[in-house]
């Protein structure tokens, strides 16, 4: 038996859908996501709580999926929320800038609202919009690796942001 290290990968994040039909056309005919799999039931698994739900997976390049719960009966916005819009997202990698311009493009003449190409520390390229179940989405191509050097500067602004947000919390 082998030790826990770390997990190797994202096998799937799961969001909630409304409308499966309109998630599929998104995900398949835009992204080019494939439709991979999917669970039906009367109760949930992980909880046993008594709720009908399809739970599907849309598969991207290497493997790893985005999945969506269509739930019977679900009447409340799942995004009402205090938090904003813009925070949670998913970011989706590309090979290149030339694929985020031509993501950017292609759902632009599908009607996609698009902000970006964003520049981020010249780290990331990025391009963002909403798909139809209000999820936010990054489609991003990383222009170099992170190095030694960005995670000692990102503990260093760890620690400034402890130091200066951390005593509010205490």
């Amino acid at each position: 038996m082998t030790g826990f290290d770390r997990p190797r990968g994202l096998n799937h994040v799961a969001y909630v859908t409304r409308d499966t039909a309109a998630t599929k056309r998104f995900y398949t005919e835009l992204l080019g996501f494939r439709l991979v799999g999917y669970a039906m039931d009367d109760s949930v698994g992980s909880t046993g709580e008594p709720m009908t739900f399809l739970h599907t997976f849309f598969e991207m390049g290497d493997g790893s999926c985005i999945a969506f719960f269509e739930i019977e009966g679900l009447d409340a916005d799942h995004h009402d929320s205090p938090l904003p819009r813009w925070a949670p997202h998913i970011a989706l990698s590309l090979d290149s800038l030339e694929e985020v311009e031509a993501a950017r493009d292609r759902l632009v003449e599908a009607g996609i609202e698009v902000k970006g190409v964003v520049d981020h520390e010249g780290i990331w390229s990025s391009i963002y919009f909403f798909d139809p179940n209000g999820v936010r989405l990054e489609l991003t191509y990383q222009n170099r690796p992170l190095n030694d050097d960005d995670a000692a500067a990102a503990e260093k602004a760890v620690r400034a942001w402890q130091d200066e947000h951390g005593a509010a919390r205490a």
